[in-house]
């Protein structure tokens, strides 16, 4: 569950080190995480894996073990500094579909945003007897504050956890639950910086405590209490 430090820090000191190839790279206008104001109609990409380290109470064993996503986001810029989101993640059992809104405002090299983002989560199990479906509802309050060094630059993004609505299915067992309040929060970094062209790295990581993280449904944990759950991200902008 534990990731490798030192690992983590020779990374970001690689990727911070990589030298631009073009004096010409707008850094503000092509990273995905920085909050700036985005002209009308201006979309970027973002394509990344992302792996956390679960809990041991729910996988029920110390050994390190990882649940890989693959994720692909878009924004798009909209008039009086207003830009929408949309995002897929799956691990082939579960997929994740959320879409948002966010307010931005810049001051001088220093941004922020405030929003949030809806999204609907399922996922399914079918195999030797094991027919299992479960989806839910979930909303993700979020405020981001960015900044723009000269070859790079550095995001933090705090987003709350409320689910609206669960449902299990369990062979013909079917069940539903309905909440509003906070299920957890997270605190995530993000840093952008550009390789060649328009395309840029993603190097983040991400402290999610939360009582329930959709991509471990499957373990199917009763417990009620917050677990810590790291993640790592990497990824390019395009």
């Amino acid at each position: 569950m534990h990731m490798k430090i030192s690992g983590i820090v020779i990374i970001l000191f690689l990727l911070i080190s990589f030298p631009a190839t073009s004096q010409d790279l707008e850094l503000r206008k092509n990273t995905f995480h920085l909050p700036v104001a985005m002209g009308v109609g201006e979309v970027v990409h973002t394509i990344g894996l992302a792996t956390a380290g679960l809990p041991e109470d729910v996988i029920e064993t110390v050994d390190a073990f990882r649940a890989p996503l693959l994720a692909y986001r878009v924004k798009t810029g909209l008039p009086w500094n207003l830009f929408a989101t949309g995002g897929l993640e799956s691990n082939i059992i579960t997929w994740h579909f959320s879409a948002g809104l966010n307010w931005s405002h810049e001051f001088g090299e220093l941004g922020i945003s405030a929003g949030a983002d809806v999204a609907f989560w399922f996922g399914w199990l079918d195999q030797e007897g094991f027919d299992t479906r479960m989806n839910g509802w979930q909303l993700y309050p979020n405020i981001t504050i960015g900044y723009t060094f000269p070859r790079f630059s550095v995001s933090v993004r705090s987003e709350l956890m409320i689910p609206f609505r669960q449902s299990t299915r369990i062979g013909d067992i079917l069940t539903s639950e309905r909440s509003r309040r906070v299920e957890g929060w997270s605190v995530g970094i993000y840093i952008e910086q550009p390789l060649w062209k328009d395309n840029y790295a993603v190097i983040g990581f991400k402290s999610n405590f939360t009582k329930f993280y959709y991509p471990m449904w499957a373990g199917f944990s009763t417990f009620d209490r917050f677990f810590y759950i790291p993640e790592f991200i990497i990824g390019f902008n395009l």
